[in-house]
């Protein structure tokens, strides 16, 4: 997991000289493979759907 390693190596929380520098270089990675992983998910339900009614 790259982006909880980045996230462990940065230290601990309450020794974080900036810790909205941490969270800035960390949240635009996350959001955007959030929204893959939230299409994608939404895609392979599409097809299952699409798959069940096709087959009735």
């Amino acid at each position: 997991m790259p982006l909880n390693d980045a996230l462990a190596a940065a230290g601990e929380p309450a020794a974080l000289a900036d810790p909205a520098a941490v969270r800035a270089a960390f949240e635009s990675r996350w959001v955007t493979w959030n929204v893959v992983r939230t299409l994608t998910a939404a895609g392979a339900l599409v097809c299952f759907a699409w798959a069940g009614l096709a087959g009735t």
